[in-house]
């Protein structure tokens, strides 16, 4: 009887487990070195995000502005990985207001060099209208350099 109620349990947490899935591992800025370089990842600004958090109807995700074309914009992180489901293509950065009819999203990054305060990256960016089309299913990338003190983690596809 006592191996039964064992197997039993076993088996269902090894069922548990199973079901999970993810496509992301997860980097911490202090690990980072020249061995990413060439890697896509996502960035994860100031503080550790993790699936969207919203308590109390208070939206918790970081938001970061960027300098793109001599203009200040404000972009909000999208995270969607909850501990169970993390998938690398859920993620994004997306502007917060709509800049000529577009939103930016920001889509992933590319490592291309590390610095000991900097690290920078090509951005992959598409053009979102308000209907959540792309405007071009081709992806424009911008350089861009992002000071490591803002960063609280990379997220690496795997």
């Amino acid at each position: 009887m006592k191996k039964t109620i064992i197997l039993i349990i076993i088996f269902f947490s090894i069922k548990a487990i199973a079901q999970d899935g993810s496509d992301i591992n997860y980097i911490k800025v202090s690990k980072l070195d020249n061995s990413y370089i060439g890697k896509i990842v996502h960035l994860d600004f100031y503080n550790r995000s993790f699936g969207g958090l919203n308590i109390n109807n208070r939206d918790l995700n970081d938001k970061v502005f960027l300098e793109l074309e001599n203009q200040k914009i404000e972009f909000k992180e999208h995270r969607s990985d909850d501990g169970h489901n993390n998938w690398f293509s859920e993620q994004y950065l997306e502007s917060i207001e709509f800049i000529d009819g577009y939103k930016i999203r920001i889509t992933m990054c590319r490592i291309e060099e590390v610095l000991i305060d900097s690290i920078k990256v090509k951005l992959f960016v598409k053009y979102i209208d308000s209907y959540g089309k792309a405007k071009t299913d081709e992806l424009s990338v911008i350089e861009y350099s992002f000071p490591k003190k803002i960063i609280a983690e990379i997220l690496v596809k795997d």
